[in-house]
């Protein structure tokens, strides 16, 4: 492969990276910054290219890395560092011709689509991912990648042609057409799965007339993560009141009422056995917004309408939304061994005396305990392009900090959670962002379901976060907001008790339950933040100071380095010592005892940190597990049963005999006979129980595994 001297840089670091070891895995790099500077018609073009030959290319094993801005650097140096993937090789394309070349292996065409309708690029990555092609745009002109690659050069050949394929005679939309033909050919047939949607604008970006001020905006390299997993994508406005500025001329309602049709064939499609994820966002900047329709707004709008089809979004919103290697970093989680990841400690009831929160009677001290809430890490791309290096702040550590980071967002971006988790201070703790395992409103998945009419989703949401947030270790859900869909509800904070035992903070203005209480019947504290914002933060903090008084506040802010949160909290201390910055979970346990006034409420606190359950199993087998429980409570554990149940009915009851205090891991070994009639995959469920009472009843989730039965 040709090696271009503008690439000297990576020349470089491809000789540090690739000397004197053995050679393991080979890397094609392409640095598709060039592109920035071309036609706005090629800008888009090129990145559409590259974010489908990312998604082919990797779909399997990791070959393909795209330099596209200077995070996809960032992350090269540090794959580099921890020699991941193993021993990499990589060599640099330096031409497209060259990079297509290469994996002719894998191409096995073009799918062609149409400039005069631009919805049908989004057709043609749908198609690229179920049928292994690229996209290619019908631009017969000269050096443009029609007349490159399929006029000229390999003369690729066209396997799936839109051009002039849709007129808007069904609907009176091309666009409209466009999407309804994709729905029927690519979800009824469930060519493409539903369970990867994105939302990503389509070629009509390059005749916006804000696209030359925000080229990274085209979005389409972030195609690859919906390609390698034969995804669909589509653009369309949420607005049923007026026709989008993309297709003016549609009967009004078109673009929304073909939107509802897609959500009800994707639910279709697994008949509402699990969610989908739809990864990008409404393209405001270009698209659906005006005076009548603000960004939040449509936002809002967005998401009123996905959460009523079990959709949560991954929320690659503008404008640091760029995100060229998903598919590339997501083969990342098959190196990593563990099955969860652990967190600091909760805090000690000694500990809190020690720090004079709580005296010797249990009664919490009077001060107006703070907690800073870092977002919004709602999106894979904004946790790829900003995270790492607000986080490598030498501040950090200095102040306690709950980094909001959603833990749905390790399958697309999995390499950054092992670095946070390995280098977090004593004062790092980390919650979920936007709503938990994904940004929906939690109303919209009780009946009535506006927009869908579906049935109740609130046991599906529980399964799914008690899987995320335990892989995890979290206990707080830092932000539930409920945008469009109205107040929250008691079957809605119900909900959360059942997978966010430590508590959750509520979008300001969204309860009747006040700034903080225990939600009825339970010993789940909730709270209601407010954001950092004005030009005094300082003055905003002191303004919440509850002379003597216990006071719980929660300060949200987006996209702020661990220096700006010190830097505050110094400012305020310096003025008013009698607030004190807390970690999420001293918070919520100071809460727990001070709203009910009963100490026990902070026993019996788990964390089931590991397990070496086989995935596979034979059945008659008989097996023998470790188990690894440590004690978050203030109670010793002692004189315990550990039930293990699976999902054909049969149970195991253990004797928990090992004495754990609080802070301490105890491993309980245990063999057992699997006597499952039936071979297949099968839920795995392990509790700790204290005689009839499971540890579920004070606010311990139970893990939930899987093994194969052969």
């Amino acid at each position: 492969m040709m090696i271009s001297s503008r690439y000297a840089i990576l020349t470089i670091f491809t000789i540090l990276i690739t000397s004197n070891k053995a050679t393991t895995t080979n890397i094609v790099l392409y640095d598709l910054r060039p592109s920035t500077t071309f036609s706005l018609d090629d800008i888009y073009e090129y990145a559409h290219l590259l974010g489908a030959l990312s998604g082919l290319m990797n779909r399997d094993i990791p070959r393909l890395f795209t330099i596209y801005n200077d995070s996809d650097l960032r992350w090269l140096f540090y794959m580099a560092s921890i020699n991941w993937p193993q021993d990499a090789n990589y060599m640099e394309a330096a031409s497209l011709l060259d990079l297509i070349k290469f994996f002719s292996d894998t191409i096995q065409g073009v799918a062609l689509y149409d400039p005069i309708v631009p919805a049908t690029s989004n057709l043609a990555s749908t198609a690229s991912g179920v049928y292994n092609l690229i996209p290619i745009c019908y631009r017969p002109v000269p050096n443009s990648l029609y007349t490159q690659l399929v006029v000229e050069g390999p003369q690729l050949p066209i396997k799936i042609n839109f051009v002039d394929m849709f007129t808007g005679n069904i609907t009176g939309s091309s666009k409209a057409d466009a999407y309804l033909w994709a729905a029927e050919h690519f979800l009824d047939s469930k060519l493409a799965d539903s369970t990867y949607l994105g939302y990503y604008i389509d070629k009509w970006w390059s005749q916006s007339a804000q696209a030359s001020q925000a080229v990274f905006e085209n979005l389409a390299v972030n195609h690859d993560w919906i390609i390698k997993n034969r995804g669909f994508l589509f653009d369309l406005s949420p607005w049923d009141d007026e026709a989008p500025n993309d297709d003016p001329q549609q009967p009004i309602g078109t673009d929304y009422n073909t939107l509802i049709t897609l959500l009800k064939k994707s639910y279709q499609q697994h008949n509402g056995t699990k969610f989908s994820t739809v990864s990008g966002f409404v393209p405001w900047l270009f698209k659906y917004m005006n005076e009548k329709h603000g960004g939040v707004p449509s936002e809002w709008r967005m998401t009123h309408i996905m959460s009523a089809f079990n959709v949560v979004i991954d929320a690659d919103a503008c404008c640091v939304d760029s995100f060229a290697n998903a598919a590339f970093f997501s083969h990342y989680a098959s190196n990593q061994s563990e099955k969860r990841f652990i967190q600091n400690v909760l805090p000690s009831r000694e500990e809190l005396i020690q720090k004079e929160f709580l005296n010797e009677q249990n009664i919490v001290s009077r001060k107006t305990y703070s907690l800073y809430y870092a977002g919004d890490y709602d999106s894979a791309a904004w946790l790829a392009n900003k995270f790492k290096n607000l986080w490598d702040d030498p501040k950090r550590g200095s102040v306690p900090v709950a980094w909001a980071v959603n833990p749905n967002l390790y399958d697309r971006f999995p390499l950054l959670h092992p670095y946070l988790y390995q280098t977090r201070t004593a004062n790092d703790f980390f919650v979920s962002g936007d709503s938990g395992s994904g940004y929906l409103n939690p109303t919209q998945l009780f009946e009535p379901r506006k927009f869908s009419s579906l049935p109740r989703a609130d046991n599906l949401w529980i399964e799914r976060n008690q899987f995320f947030y335990n892989k995890f270790n979290i206990k707080h859900t830092g932000f539930v907001i409920n945008g469009d869909s109205g107040m929250l509800t008691n079957d809605s904070d119900t909900m959360y008790t059942k997978f966010s035992p430590l508590g959750f903070t509520r979008q300001q203005g969204y309860t009747t339950l006040g700034e903080t209480a225990l939600i009825p019947g339970t010993r789940v504290p909730s709270f209601t933040e407010t954001d950092l914002s004005g030009k005094d933060e300082v003055q905003q903090v002191l303004s919440y100071y509850k002379p003597n008084d216990v006071r719980f506040v929660v300060f949200r802010g987006v996209l702020r380095s661990a220096s700006s949160y010190a830097d505050i909290a110094e400012k305020v201390q310096q003025i008013q010592p009698n607030i004190t910055f807390v970690d999420p979970y001293t918070f919520a346990l100071l809460a727990r005892i001070h709203l009910s006034g009963n100490p026990a409420y902070n026993d019996d606190l788990v964390s089931y940190v590991d397990d070496n359950l086989p995935n596979l199993i034979s059945t008659g087998e008989y097996v023998t597990v470790n188990f690894s429980i440590r004690n978050e409570g203030w109670n010793t554990l002692n004189e315990l049963d550990l039930k293990l149940t699976f999902a054909c009915d049969i149970e195991y009851v253990f004797r928990w005999n090992i004495e754990i205090k609080h802070g301490n891991i105890g491993t309980s070994c245990y063999q057992f006979q699997v006597k499952c009639d039936q071979p297949g995959e099968y839920k795995v469920v392990y509790q700790l129980f204290r005689g009839n009472t499971s540890f579920e009843e004070f606010g311990n989730v139970p893990w939930i595994s899987s093994v194969r039965l052969v």
